[in-house]
């Protein structure tokens, strides 16, 4: 295998060469990128090549570029000090398979990627990943660049942004990254902002010590301690306020906190993965978001495509969401399927999930293209099933009937069947309100005159 070394200390020359030469390994060093420049004259083919990303005369993101254009068949892993990790991450994203940091700590882990000769590991690594967390990678080219971002990144414990609008599977992708750092069982926790009020969110994160409050009758662990190990999500981070924000960045800087009441600090080994549908940088524009934390959160930042910038991966989404229902799971015709790849989904998956369940439920054997109904194709059937519903004067009529004839009624059951009737007319509301605003919830809320909070609470109902 010929490699390539591409670092201006001498050193690191001397220690690839006396690492790997001989061992069915030739080794090419390279201190410039003059000389990467003669090598690559020189030579036909690199199997391999470990590029430091600071060089005297030239980056190293530089000439990462070249060589994947020149050799796409060329293994490329860069090299770079802490300090440079955002370029490190730049690099996984331009198609290096990965970067070791500077000095070397973990001998065996650079044997092992020079030993690999294939991708046979990393793809069971995504496949293993994928099932666990029920992940559809589908076909599209950005759900598998998307896909090779997060397992490049699972095993490095680097804070991760995951962006995307509402529907779209943060938390998939996040139970995918979580998946994807080892097949060790470790736990994985979510905390949504959005949902928890104002005066319980520091307990609910960091937990609080006995006697702390009213009504804390012993000590509680909070997420961060729960996690410890795992991976703790912070879903809808958007919606975390200005004084939660000061704590977390706390948090994500020293890796420890404090208990609420408590005295002694505790240590934080939870890996953090961040998701929003909102722009954090138009929130830092506007005084709602904090850039220091910001910049703690999106050391590496993965955007999940809307579902109808990938219509090529709605066969193997209908698949997966029609398997699940076991042995009673419908088939679906062409026709149907098609209707739906025509469709512009502005809730994205989740809206899909919904409309295909709606339509295997309506369907005998077969999914055909008349059972799929979207939002405004859907009200009359609506109407239809709801007519004898709580709300409706036929229901009125015949509760007055019931009581006539049984001489008995029972006002609270009529009550909680009119409560969730309510609840279901608004969620249906709210669903709308979502499609119109393609899946934007501050803006679905500013037409509903509710807060986002108040929002997320009427969804989670």
């Amino acid at each position: 295998m010929n490699i390539l070394v591409v670092d201006d200390d001498r050193d690191i020359g001397d220690f690839f060469t006396y690492l790997l030469d001989g061992q069915d390994h030739t080794i090419h060093l390279a201190r410039n990128g003059k000389e990467f420049h003669q090598l690559m004259l020189a030579w036909e083919k690199f199997d391999m090549a470990f590029i430091d990303i600071k060089l005297p005369d030239t980056n190293g993101l530089r000439l990462l570029k070249e060589i994947r254009l020149q050799q796409p068949g060329c293994r490329c892993i860069v090299m770079t000090g802490y300090s440079t990790i955002e370029s490190a991450v730049e690099a996984i994203k331009l198609g290096a398979e990965d970067y070791i940091e500077k000095p070397f700590e973990n001998i065996a882990f650079l044997e092992e990627k020079v030993n690999r000769k294939d991708n046979v590991e990393q793809t069971n690594v995504v496949e293993y990943a994928a099932r666990k967390s029920g992940m559809v990678i589908g076909r599209s080219k950005a759900m598998q660049e998307l896909v090779r971002l997060a397992s490049r990144f699972a095993p490095k414990p680097l804070t991760i942004l995951i962006d995307g609008e509402t529907g779209s599977g943060k938390e998939v992708v996040a139970r995918f990254i979580h998946e994807a750092a080892g097949e060790k069982e470790r736990p994985f926790l979510g905390v949504n902002f959005g949902a928890l009020p104002e005066n319980v969110i520091e307990s609910e994160l960091f937990g609080h010590e006995a006697g702390a409050f009213t009504g804390a009758q012993k000590v509680r662990r909070g997420f961060f301690e729960m996690a410890k190990g795992g991976t703790l999500l912070l879903d809808e981070i958007g919606e975390a306020s200005l004084s939660t924000q000061v704590k977390l960045l706390r948090v994500l800087e020293s890796k420890e906190f404090f208990r609420v009441g408590g005295e002694r600090s505790v240590k934080s080994s939870a890996r953090i993965i961040a998701a929003t549908n909102r722009s954090l940088h138009e929130a830092l524009e506007s005084g709602h978001f904090r850039e220091d934390l910001l910049y703690r959160l999106e050391v590496v930042c993965l955007t999940i495509p809307p579902l109808r910038e990938r219509k090529e991966d709605i066969p193997e989404l209908v698949e997966a969401m029609l398997q699940k229902e076991g042995p009673d799971a419908k088939q679906i015709s062409h026709g149907a399927l098609k209707k739906l790849e025509s469709y512009t989904w502005p809730g994205n998956i989740r809206e899909l999930a919904n409309v295909l369940a709606r339509a295997s439920a309506h369907a005998d054997e077969k999914i055909e293209a008349d059972h799929i109904l979207f939002h405004g194709n859907g009200k009359a059937l609506m109407d239809k099933a709801e007519e004898a519903g709580p709300i409706s004067n036929t229901w009125v009529d015949g509760r007055k009937k019931q009581l006539e004839e049984d001489d008995y009624l029972s006002l609270e059951k009529m009550v909680d069947e009119m409560r969730e009737s309510e609840k279901k007319a608004v969620q249906q509301v709210i669903d709308h309100t979502l499609m119109m605003t393609r899946g934007n919830r501050q803006k679905a809320a500013e037409r509903l005159g509710v807060n986002t909070r108040k929002l997320r609470y009427w969804l989670n109902e």
